[in-house]
């Protein structure tokens, strides 16, 4: 099995306006419906269907990205190995089966470029510019959870040409994706511009919902994950998985969520609230 690096990741989707569907521990999890703890989804039938029918699908358009922990776990800090060997050692048997091995995979730690690396602060940053060469003078709609706020208060976004957003439930969100994907379709009937980027932060429903956004509208679609939070600790130079006041942080080890101050461009960004 061949996952790719960070370098060709980003090289590949800018270059071949390759849509991304990222698999992480909870969306194997979630497949395999094991126990997962504290996650955006339910453990679902429906849900594992769907992640086991997008690993084995076949988009010439669509990059499926895996953890890069197969063959090059020394990339990740002491913890991440910890976390990562006792993972793969667990569940990688009784995933092993959907993976396609004549298949290169993506990297999916291209949206996590900061916490769990081992590289200097410096890298970090240029893996964060080379990031946001994806949306580089393109419009963004953006399809994300009510209280993820990607962007909002820091310059990540800054170089899209326009951002819109789709908000939808900050949980739960796969038992609302036909909604979702309806106020997709309406936006693109009606707002739709040249050379847009839809990217999703909505846990493991945005990598089912880039897979179907790809087949059904021939959109670029990126699953961008975690990277808002991450931008915001590295801006902090944080070394824990710190909460942002005025962002869902599901991986904070104390408060998920703390009030903070909501910006006029974040609000009139917001084009349609699925709920």
């Amino acid at each position: 099995m061949v996952v790719d690096d960070f370098e060709t990741t980003i090289g590949k989707i800018i270059n071949e306006r390759l849509s991304v569907a990222r698999f992480g521990d909870g969306e194997l999890r979630l497949m395999l419906q094991v126990d997962q703890g504290g996650t955006f989804e339910v453990n679902s039938q429906n849900l594992a269907i769907a992640l086991k029918s997008l690993l084995k699908s076949n988009q010439s358009n669509l990059l499926i990205c895996l953890p890069t922990v197969y063959h090059r776990q020394m990339t990740l800090k002491f913890s991440g190995k910890v976390f990562w060997i006792r993972e793969v050692g667990r569940f990688l048997p009784q995933y092993y089966g959907y993976l396609n091995h004549n298949y290169v995979y993506g990297d999916a730690f291209f949206t996590r470029p900061y916490r769990d690396q081992n590289i200097t602060y410096s890298v970090a940053k240029q893996r964060f510019e080379q990031v946001r060469g994806l949306w580089d003078k393109r419009p963004v709609l953006m399809v994300e959870g009510t209280l993820t706020r990607f962007g909002m208060g820091n310059d990540l976004l800054n170089n899209a040409r326009s951002i819109d957003r789709i908000l939808a439930p900050a949980t739960n969100a796969f038992e609302s994706l036909d909604g979702i994907l309806r106020a997709i379709e309406r936006y693109l009937r009606e707002v739709r511009t040249e050379d847009l980027l839809i990217l999703i932060a909505l846990g493991p429903s945005a990598t089912v919902l880039a897979g179907r956004i790809t087949q059904k509208f021939g959109i670029q679609s990126i699953d961008i994950g975690h990277l808002d939070i991450e931008y915001e600790w590295f801006l902090r130079h944080a070394t824990e998985k710190i909460v942002i006041a005025g962002k869902y942080v599901n991986e904070s080890a104390t408060e998920k969520y703390v009030p903070g101050k909501i910006d006029a461009d974040y609000i009139n960004s917001i084009v349609e609230r699925v709920l």
